[in-house]
């Protein structure tokens, strides 16, 4: 009984540890998420991420590599914050999973990917409750514009090696993954057509 009672005291302790450092990363994180953005409110955020949209149409339209760049460089101060608060929510699942004896598998996936598969019973305990509305709509979005989001990052590399001296960017991997891309069926920016 003794033994038992101990162990309970221990798994107690586990809990309350793991709930206050998740609840801490996860309020740290959202509180910067909100204001890098300067949103009032997380509420805000699924309206603030559809926003990138404007840029995703210059980026992948253009064969201008200079409009390519700007375009990328806007796309990015809003999905730079967001790709950041998905790896927090990422790691606080990885540590409740780890916590519970679970596999965390974080190798396997995307952070955005790892996110939306494995947020359902995180989102359920009681110290998520206000991050619910950020994480549920954030990641459904970022995944319905993965193939978009990796377009853009194609876009941006090959704009960079169009204005970078000879020799500084490896054009070979950039074309291997236009190719991938094609293969995939993935969209490709009209940039890309140089190498095509």
């Amino acid at each position: 009984m003794q033994f038992e009672k101990q162990h309970h005291i221990q798994c107690q302790d586990s809990l309350l540890a793991f709930l206050q450092k998740a609840s801490e990363k996860i309020e740290k994180s959202h509180d910067e998420l909100v204001e890098t953005l300067s949103l009032s409110h997380s509420n805000q955020l699924p309206a603030c991420y559809l926003n990138t949209m404007g840029f995703y149409k210059e980026a992948l339209e253009s064969t201008d590599p200079n409009i390519v760049i700007s375009q990328v460089q806007e796309w990015m101060k809003i999905e730079g914050p967001c790709i950041k608060f998905m790896s927090s929510v990422k790691d606080v699942i990885s540590l409740h999973k780890k916590r519970l004896g679970l596999k965390s598998d974080t190798d396997e996936y995307d952070v955005v990917d790892y996110v939306y598969i494995n947020s359902t019973h995180l989102l359920q305990q009681p110290f998520m409750s206000s991050y619910q509305v950020a994480v549920k709509m954030l990641s459904e979005q970022m995944m319905l514009l993965a193939p978009g989001r990796k377009a853009m990052v194609l876009a941006s590399t090959t704009a960079m090696a169009l204005i970078a001296p000879d020799g500084l960017m490896k054009k070979d991997k950039i074309i291997e993954d236009i190719e991938k891309s094609k293969k995939e069926g993935k969209p490709i920016p009209k940039i890309c057509e140089i190498y095509c």
